[in-house]
C-alpha cells in the first residue's frame, strides 16, 4: 500500500517488518459498580491481539452530551475490568469506552462502543 507520493504508510511498513497490528476493538464496557465517586468497569478482550499480547487497555470517558470523551486512564495488564478511584463528579451523567493496547506502539486503537449512560451518585454503593 502507498500513498499518493508513493510511499508506504508507516504503521503499515511497520506491520510488515514486525507483523504486529493494533489490537482489534474490545466489547463496550459495563458498570459493574459505583460508590461514590468510583466506578468499577468491566469489559471483554478484543477477538484480535493483533499479533502481540494486550499490555494494558486505555479507558475514555465523559459526558454523553460532550463532542468528545473529556478524561483518559490507562490500564497497565491484560485484566478486562477497572475501578476508577474517586475520578467521577457525583450527580454527573457519564459513558466509558475502551481499547487495547499491545507491543506495537504506532497507528490508532480501536476503540469500543461507548456503554450506556449512567449517573454517579454520592450513596455508599451501587451494584449494576
Amino acid at each position: 500500500m502507498k500513498n499518493s507520493e508513493g510511499f508506504m504508510s508507516t504503521v503499515f511498513a511497520c506491520a510488515m517488518i514486525t507483523g504486529i497490528y493494533t489490537p482489534g476493538k474490545p466489547s463496550s464496557p459495563r458498570v459493574t459498580s459505583v460508590t461514590g465517586r468510583s466506578v468499577t468497569l468491566e469489559w471483554t478482550a478484543p477477538e484480535s491481539d493483533g499479533g502481540s499480547h494486550i499490555t494494558g487497555y486505555v479507558v475514555i470517558y465523559g459526558s454523553p452530551d460532550a463532542h468528545r470523551a473529556l478524561f483518559r486512564e490507562f490500564v497497565k495488564g491484560p485484566a478486562t475490568c477497572c475501578t476508577l478511584t474517586d475520578k467521577l463528579c457525583p450527580g454527573r451523567t457519564y459513558q466509558f469506552a475502551v481499547a487495547a493496547t499491545n507491543k506495537n506502539k504506532v497507528g490508532c486503537r480501536e476503540f469500543s462502543d461507548f456503554s450506556l449512560s449512567f449517573t454517579s451518585s454520592a450513596e455508599s454503593g451501587n451494584s449494576f
